[in-house]
């Protein structure tokens, strides 16, 4: 499922120090290898922070996630900003 760019008040809340410390908690208490996808787009929203292509491009890493979600929110709950505000999809 793609997902739309994060609406005006989430794109304002995006910091670089937060997105470094969510790198870090997810770098060091989950496997790099089962969130890869995730940690390669917030590397890549790291870049830009702004730019609202790598935030869906995080929101979608991170709603592939599955089951991983909860570690990921658990270690890096600065992720909270993706989740999706419409817990049905709709």
């Amino acid at each position: 499922m793609v997902r739309k760019a994060p609406d005006n008040k989430k794109l304002q809340s995006i910091k670089l120090d937060d997105i470094d410390i969510a790198l870090q908690m997810l770098k060091t208490y989950l496997n790099a290898q089962d969130i890869a996808p995730l940690l390669s787009a917030l590397e890549t929203l790291r870049t830009q922070p702004q730019n609202e292509a790598h935030q869906v491009q995080v929101a979608n890493a991170f709603h592939e996630l599955g089951p991983l979600q909860g570690a990921a929110l658990t270690y890096a709950p600065y992720l909270h900003i993706f989740v999706s505000d419409d817990p049905f999809g709709d």
